[in-house]
């Protein structure tokens, strides 16, 4: 019994001698990236970027797809190429032969958040047999590319058939969109008539700079107006995003990461940072909008814009600054 009082007088002294354990603190782990991606002038070429490596992963036209469909197995959410002008409208009827002109149709562009609410083809799910017009936007010259008509239907093993023609015409054919869990959404040319390979794989990509369709208030106009944007994207898989438009950019460190709220909004860093000068006829880019990202791996970054033009003067090539905290 002695000895294991001994033992067990020793086991208290050196628990008691331990130190506590200490949280590993964030770091600035770098010094401060600048980049620009080239989109274009009429913003042709879309972006996909890793911050990580500092690398454009992919970059894709705009005329590439019409048609996207969510990979998450428990979602059904529908996107169109707003880039390119695409917008779709529900007619409430589920005979091809009835749906002949777009008289009395309300077009809807969907909005980048995906809200169900604000999307062209909303719960589709919940009306089956409803048939979309779908206006397939322009081609790389402005010139209208016309209009399908389409009933999209939820398959069994939660892909997407889509039951299409042309406006005019009656007879149908149909395509497949599969579920890929690599992939966020899988997209499709109608205009071709095959899948088109748009995003790459999620675990690789940060930005998407792109183009799509925004509601926003006009202070120029007093009016709330849909836009086609340019804008960047966030690969909302993965990253979350905050808002600094107070703090000056080299003053944002680690420290006050706590302070911040981040929200998983796709377009979370979108087109804000930059405005048009109708005096200038030009885009003037607001650098005092930071913005924060935190990434599922457990780092974080902050960036914020500098140009919008090159070097040329030409337009749709963003520059910006990041730095990971």
């Amino acid at each position: 019994m002695k000895q294991l009082g001994y033992i067990l007088l020793l086991n208290m002294v050196l628990l008691g001698c331990q130190r506590p354990e200490t949280p590993i603190l964030p770091f600035d782990r770098g010094s401060i990236i600048t980049n620009t991606v080239g989109m274009g002038n009429t913003y042709q070429t879309h972006v996909f970027f890793n911050l990580d490596s500092n690398k454009i992963i992919k970059t894709v036209s705009k005329s590439d797809w019409d048609i996207a469909f969510d990979c998450k197995t428990d979602q059904h959410i529908i996107v169109l190429n707003n880039g390119r002008g695409v917008y779709a409208a529900a007619t409430g009827k589920t005979n091809f032969t009835e749906v002949t002109d777009t008289v009395g149709m309300k077009f809807l562009w969907g909005q980048p958040n995906l809200n169900l609410d604000s999307l062209a083809f909303g719960k589709w799910w919940l009306n089956p047999s409803e048939i979309f017009i779908v206006n397939l936007g322009t081609d790389e010259i402005g010139l209208p590319l016309g209009f399908i008509k389409c009933m999209p239907e939820l398959q069994t093993d939660k892909s997407l058939k889509l039951v299409w023609c042309k406006l005019n015409e009656t007879t149908t054919q149909s395509f497949i969109i599969a579920k890929d869990k690599n992939l966020n959404f899988n997209y499709y040319s109608i205009l071709k008539n095959k899948a088109a390979d748009i995003e790459p794989n999620k675990d690789t990509w940060d930005l998407w700079f792109t183009q799509y369709v925004k509601l926003v208030y006009s202070s120029d106009f007093k009016i709330s107006q849909n836009y086609q944007v340019m804008g960047v994207l966030i690969n909302h898989d993965r990253i979350k995003v905050a808002h600094d438009f107070i703090t000056p950019y080299l003053e944002i460190t680690n420290s006050k990461l706590p302070n911040y709220t981040f929200l998983n909004q796709r377009d979370g860093i979108g087109h804000e940072w930059k405005s048009y000068d109708f005096n200038t006829n030009s885009y003037i880019v607001i650098s005092k909008f930071n913005y924060l990202l935190s990434i599922n791996n457990g780092f974080y970054y902050k960036i914020h814009f500098l140009d919008f033009y090159n070097e040329l003067g030409v337009k749709g090539y963003p520059k910006f600054e990041f730095q990971k905290l």
